[in-house]
């Protein structure tokens, strides 16, 4: 099966988007993005293009919004382009680079979406890809984010499902070959080939040195991601019907029976899955647990919450 075919089975399987549908793509001018257009063309959709200049690689940066704008040119679309102090901005904030670039730009997208009532966009669509999503799906392993972590990045996310990412079947050798094939240029972003970003580390050295013991690490992680999605979709009406039978709300407090909740099997997971809406870590579970054998008025404390033992709650 072809690339192209992959691709519209996938959008078909997933319900990512209709024909008739009018979509925004986020084009870095990397392959992934390149790739995402050429395939948007031939399937004959109705696309735009947005690219974001974050101004951290001086001339570099300027050539890849010139590349892009040519890429717009070549398949005949709208294009939009933004430049970001995304350094001060981060500073600023106090925020990774990492994270200022995303911030910016999603609420760019944002913003362009609002704009075009006339003729509204559908939905945002981003590159990411399979090997993207086994990085994701290592790095909050080795965080410790819990079973939600391990779903990896969703074909659909965002307020109404608006974010769509069709090319998470592909792994990047598969878009490589696509683009060689079939002639597309690309532009190499000189910061990929450096370690000092975490998901780099991952890409160009954990990664490879894990296939060089299991061949096949990708294959089985990427079918693991698919059984983690499906393992949490069944998790989350566990935890759901388990919340019903333990919470109560009475005025602006939630109550909880001490008895039952000592009762509850896996109650780590249950006292989590119950706190951590509330500002509260997994780090705080063992703390909020004693309380259960605490005399009334011990409580522990979030930024905006408080548990409190009271008699039989």
């Amino acid at each position: 099966m072809t690339l192209p075919e992959k691709f519209s089975q996938y959008i078909k399987a997933e319900n990512l988007f209709q024909q008739k549908d009018r979509l925004l793509l986020a084009v870095s001018g990397g392959v992934d993005s390149v790739v995402l257009c050429d395939l948007c063309k031939k399937a004959g959709y109705d696309f735009v293009i947005a690219h974001c200049n974050f101004q951290l690689r001086s001339a570099e940066s300027d050539a890849d919004e010139l590349f892009v704008k040519e890429l717009a040119a070549k398949y005949n679309v709208d294009i939009y382009t933004r430049k970001f102090d995304t350094a001060k901005y981060a500073s600023d904030n106090k925020l990774s680079i990492q994270v200022a670039a995303r911030n910016l730009r999603y609420e760019w997208f944002s913003q362009l979406m609002a704009e075009h009532t006339n003729k509204p966009i559908n939905y945002l669509l981003t590159a990411h890809h399979a090997n993207d999503n086994i990085e994701t799906v290592l790095m909050n392993f080795f965080k410790g984010t819990g079973i939600a972590g391990l779903q990896g990045i969703q074909p659909k996310s965002g307020e109404g499902n608006l974010l769509i990412r069709p090319l998470l079947f592909a792994k990047k050798e598969e878009l490589l070959q696509y683009a060689a094939e079939n002639d597309l240029a690309f532009r190499e972003d000189s910061s990929n080939s450096s370690d000092k970003y975490t998901r780099n580390y991952f890409r160009n050295k954990l990664i490879p040195s894990l296939v060089e013991l299991y061949p096949n690490v990708e294959d089985n992680l990427l079918g693991n991601i698919g059984r983690f999605r499906d393992f949490y979709s069944l998790y989350q009406l566990s935890v759901s019907n388990l919340q019903k039978k333990l919470l109560f709300t009475k005025g602006n407090e939630i109550h909880i029976p001490v008895l039952k909740l000592q009762k509850t099997q896996a109650l780590h997971t249950i006292v989590y899955e119950i706190i951590h809406q509330y500002g509260f870590t997994a780090a705080q579970v063992d703390e909020v647990i004693r309380l259960l054998n605490s005399g009334s008025g011990k409580y522990v404390i979030s930024q905006t919450h408080r548990i409190l033992h009271n008699r039989n709650w």
